[in-house]
């Protein structure tokens, strides 16, 4: 069975960095912000300060949701419903506290990274809105973002080639 206590941990702080963010930010920014910008890191679109700090607060709540609410999701499932390989192995009532375990840990380490991702996009476009004109980094942004998808990819990886094995021993 896994401990999902440092995941849940890192993740906690990652939201508190969120809370951070918003009490740093708040008062710096005007009441108008740049909220999207083009590939060059132009502004075209914006939007006041509450609705870019609500946006703020419901990534880290979608986060919170993907981490732990759904593992919680699939646990209350039918087994029916829930398309796992080897489901009758990996849920079988002996291997299903662990299985249940193995995809809390997963999910908790993936809500980890695509929350920092989340509130490192959030940071620059904070910053974008501290320069005049406003002007999005994607020079700090696409290397996030390769870093996300390489972390979320060894994740899947990691949870399919776990869950395509029975007892240990490829099928």
């Amino acid at each position: 069975m896994s401990n999902t206590r440092l995941p849940n941990s890192i993740f906690f702080a990652i939201a508190m960095l969120g809370a951070v963010q918003y009490f740093y930010y708040a008062p710096r920014l005007p009441a108008i912000l740049a909220s999207h910008f083009g590939s060059t890191g132009a502004v075209n679109g914006w939007q006041t300060k509450t609705a870019f700090f609500s946006i703020e607060l419901m990534i880290i709540l979608v986060a919170t949701l993907v981490a732990f609410g759904v593992p919680r999701l699939i646990e209350a499932m039918p087994v029916s419903l829930i398309n796992l390989p080897h489901k009758e192995f990996w849920l079988s009532p002996e291997r299903r506290e662990a299985s249940y375990a193995y995809i809390r840990l997963w999910n908790a380490w993936f809500g980890c990274a695509l929350l920092a991702f989340l509130l490192f996009v959030m940071e620059l476009a904070f910053r974008a809105n501290l320069q005049t004109p406003p002007h999005f980094n994607n020079a700090a942004f696409v290397p996030a973002l390769l870093a996300f998808v390489t972390v979320d990819t060894a994740l899947l990886i990691r949870l399919i080639l776990h869950f395509s094995k029975v007892g240990g021993l490829e099928p």
